[in-house]
């Protein structure tokens, strides 16, 4: 009996092993498709960001109503040349464009909104 026990506990640790190894040994995912645009809300407004892709598959998206102390962000495609991001502050009928301007989708890139409804800023910072 003793026996077995002990063959079913090196048969565990055996299967362990090899599931350690197993998961080392996954691939990473390709750098472009892992970056991304991200955002974080410490001003004292709702904001609405778009991004409007070129030359991808990818659908154009929005985020809307993100409040105060909130933070988003939206995996940049693999195959998109560009980015047109609008950033629109809820209640602000004109004003200042606040908006980034991203031309290398080859890393990521994250800001924080900070301020008040007619006197928003974004601030980038990292990753």
């Amino acid at each position: 009996m003793l026996r077995i026990k002990r063959s079913a506990a090196y048969g565990a640790a055996a299967m362990g092993v090899a599931l350690v190894g197993a998961m080392v040994t996954v691939p990473q995912a390709s750098a472009g498709s892992a970056n991304s645009i991200g955002f974080t809300n410490n001003g004292w407004f709702l904001v609405d960001t778009c991004y409007k892709w070129k030359s991808s598959t990818t659908a154009d998206s929005c985020d809307y109503a993100k409040p105060i102390n909130q933070d988003w962000h939206v995996d940049i495609p693999a195959d998109a040349k560009g980015v047109r991001v609008e950033v629109t502050v809820a209640g602000q009928g004109s004003g200042g464009n606040i908006s980034p301007q991203i031309t290398d989708l080859n890393r990521s890139h994250c800001y924080v909104l900070s301020g008040y409804t007619f006197n928003p800023t974004i601030t980038e910072k990292d990753c």
